[in-house]
């Protein structure tokens, strides 16, 4: 909603609705430049002809204006990534604006009513890391050259939309810095999608998957533990599916169909003294590193 405190068209900074989460993870430089060119100090108290008092405002025609389809161009290929941070922005320009789309007519199309469905492969709640191994989570992509963290954090939402910052007073001018500066950002919610899960971070699966890849000839698990690769490659397949691994990555899996305990819970009987060494050895021989794949396709080494 716009600010109800206006003034013939000017309106107090702090009225404007927070920074998009997606705007807060780029360089705001353009943003904040944009917003800064229709802030001005203007007088808002009069004692007959003179002023009594002046204020920072910012100018909604200004705006209008000023954010146009170049200005959201040059960020709108990473908002793009996921439907929800997109359809964050759409709001907040449709809100400033009053434009129906964001750099092309039709743009913006299906971004009003989202549903469940609007995020085609799904979500995963970010703890799912803690099954990755650390060769993978350290590693980057390879066509974007991101790091695999902030892959997810571009792709994130939390359970529902949350003030990051200062929610009474989002934006200021500063008049040291002479520039508005945003102190809050509004992290893009489940509940755009017009349904609820709960409370927790996630991350958007397609958005993941089309944007952090992994260049097989230089694979960043394969000089690692032994056991990394399985992880690894079980991680991918569960999260983003086997097209984003190679053809027979199943094959050298380290995994055991078996019934199978983890080496400290094995304990020989009170009569092992009386075994013969061959038999007491079997332990050793029977023992392997191995992944136990739990019901959302991770490796589970608990």
């Amino acid at each position: 909603m716009l600010p109800q405190d206006n003034r013939g068209g000017w309106v107090n900074p702090e009225d404007l609705s927070p920074m998009p989460q997606c705007i807060a993870q780029q360089d705001q430089s353009a943003w904040l430049s944009t917003m800064t060119k229709c802030t001005k100090r203007r007088c808002t108290r009069h004692f007959g002809v003179i002023c009594t008092h002046h204020q920072w405002l910012t100018q909604l025609s200004c705006l209008s204006t000023s954010f146009s389809p170049d200005v959201i161009a040059s960020y709108l290929p990473y908002c793009d990534r996921s439907i929800l941070a997109k359809a964050q922005l759409y709001s907040w320009i449709r809100t400033i604006t009053g434009r129906t789309w964001m750099v092309e007519v039709g743009d913006a199309n299906g971004l009003q009513n989202l549903s469940p469905s609007s995020l085609a492969e799904g979500y995963a709640a970010v703890d799912i890391i803690s099954n990755a191994p650390k060769c993978l989570t350290g590693s980057t992509s390879s066509v974007s050259r991101e790091p695999f963290r902030y892959v997810i954090a571009s792709c994130g939402f939390t359970s529902t939309s949350q003030d990051t910052g200062n929610a009474a007073r989002p934006w200021e001018y500063s008049g040291s810095l002479h520039s508005m500066v945003a102190l809050d950002f509004e992290t893009v919610g489940y509940d755009l999608v017009g349904a609820r899960i709960k409370d927790g971070d996630y991350f958007d699966k397609d958005c993941f998957c089309g944007v952090f890849t992994i260049n097989l000839e230089q694979e960043p698990c394969t000089r690692s533990e032994k056991l990394d690769i399985t992880k690894e490659c079980l991680w991918i397949n569960a999260t983003c599916g086997s097209t984003s691994l190679p053809d027979g990555w199943a094959d050298t899996l380290m995994t055991t169909q078996f019934s199978f305990i983890p080496i400290e819970d094995w304990q020989w009987p009170m009569c092992v003294a009386d075994m013969p060494k061959d038999v007491i050895e079997l332990t050793d021989q029977c023992a392997t590193d191995a992944c136990e794949v739990d019901s959302s396709g991770y490796c589970n080494t608990m």
